[in-house]
């Protein structure tokens, strides 16, 4: 059961900062008002962005979760 809290709360807190670095990048490389991308470019790579926000810390909780999988003391 510990296993479980652990890589929510891992997972929760690498959540809350690729959100906020996530939002922050997709609004100035892709908000409305933004000139730094082409056009053309900024639906794919705010996608990118959306999915890293969700990947990363799904990746990080899954590694945390496999680490303490092995572990026998724990």
């Amino acid at each position: 059961m510990k296993k479980w809290i652990i890589s929510v709360a891992v997972f929760v807190l690498s959540f809350a900062v690729m959100a906020f670095v996530g939002f922050y990048g997709a609004i100035f490389l892709v908000g409305p008002h933004s000139d730094v991308l082409p056009e053309i470019l900024q639906v794919p790579i705010g996608l990118l962005l959306w999915l890293l926000i969700i990947g990363i810390p799904l990746l990080i909780a899954r590694i945390i979760f496999k680490k303490l999988n092995h572990k026998k003391d724990f």
